[in-house]
């Protein structure tokens, strides 16, 4: 009978874990960007009690035998996290950018002494960005936001852009005070990842990577030369790591993501004024709350009923 009360252990504790996932889904169900997580569930062992044996019959012997085993409970397998695309959900800011699509925003700091190398840097779907005091597009925790030169080809594999091929987006107000250009009006992101304003003059600027402008209409106008907001490709979503603030960071299995332009290479394009709604289904997050409930009841009255059997063991003699 202590078997029983191990085996039912195991299980209140596996019941236990899935109820801490499902309730971390349900306080993030207002979370924007967030990704559902799931426990599964596995037996862990089994104690042999009969080992199966073959057929002898033709040879004047035994039929054959089941083996007999007593199992020993459940434990957690996998808590896996769901990277299926969620819905938009407007909030008429625009610098707010919703990837339609594949992909992960990228966000970091700088080097010491540096203006231009990005540090670790972290993957987010959430695009709540912003522009500093200083120029620098950032996010809500204020971490920079990574972009790639238009027209360029990165050196990484598939031409993807490296780690140090990625730059900081954003308008040098120090060196662009005086300019006939300033001040800029109606900035804005394209559904390309391009930061853009309308100057003094009438003309479209685009910002090149050391936040200077350039005319991308007009006579003249640049095709490339300038930034747009970066994507990261990532080989195995499912194999990111989850470090709070809506970021990622790679893992072994993730594989290396491959950066590249937004709207290239098979990622997303952005849609402003929105945010990528929480993926928590709530009435599916009740359903599995019953489910597991019951099977942590369940768990719970076999270790009752053992406790009155073991009980009645010890009554026996009085």
């Amino acid at each position: 009978m202590s078997r029983a009360l191990y085996t039912s252990v195991s299980g209140l504790k596996a019941h236990q874990t899935k109820m801490d996932v499902i309730a971390n889904n349900i306080a993030n169900v207002n979370t924007y960007g967030y990704k559902t997580s799931r426990a599964t569930f596995r037996d862990v062992f089994y104690q042999n009690i009969s080992a199966g044996g073959g057929s002898n019959a033709a040879t004047g012997g035994l039929g054959g035998m089941n083996p007999f085993q007593v199992g020993y409970g459940a434990a957690v397998a996998s808590i896996d996290t769901s990277h299926a695309n969620t819905g938009y959900a407007t909030t008429n800011i625009g610098s707010d950018c919703y990837i339609n699509g594949e992909g992960y925003f990228i966000v970091g700091s700088l080097q010491a002494g540096s203006t231009e190398d990005f540090g670790p840097v972290y993957y987010s779907r959430v695009g709540m960005f912003e522009f500093d005091e200083a120029g620098w597009l950032v996010d809500i925790t204020g971490r920079l936001v990574a972009g790639v030169e238009v027209g360029a080809t990165g050196s990484g594999p598939n031409n993807s852009f490296e780690h140090t091929e990625l730059f900081p987006i954003r308008i040098d107000y120090a060196t662009l005070d005086g300019d006939p250009a300033m001040p800029l009006n109606n900035i804005k992101i394209g559904s390309d990842g391009v930061v853009s304003a309308v100057g003094a003059d009438g003309v479209t600027y685009a910002f090149d990577t050391s936040g200077g402008l350039v005319a991308i209409s007009g006579t003249g106008a640049a095709t490339d030369g300038f930034i747009a907001i970066a994507l990261a490709q990532v080989p195995n979503p499912a194999g990111l790591e989850m470090v709070g603030n809506s970021y990622y960071t790679t893992s072994a299995n993730a594989g290396d993501p491959l950066n590249y332009q937004t709207g290239t290479y098979n990622l997303g394009s952005i849609r402003t004024g929105g945010l990528e709604m929480s993926a928590t289904d709530i009435s599916q997050e009740f359903a599995d709350m019953i489910m597991t409930q019951r099977g942590f009841q369940a768990n719970a009255r076999i270790i009752n009923v053992v406790d009155g059997m073991l009980e009645e063991v010890v009554n026996l003699k009085r």
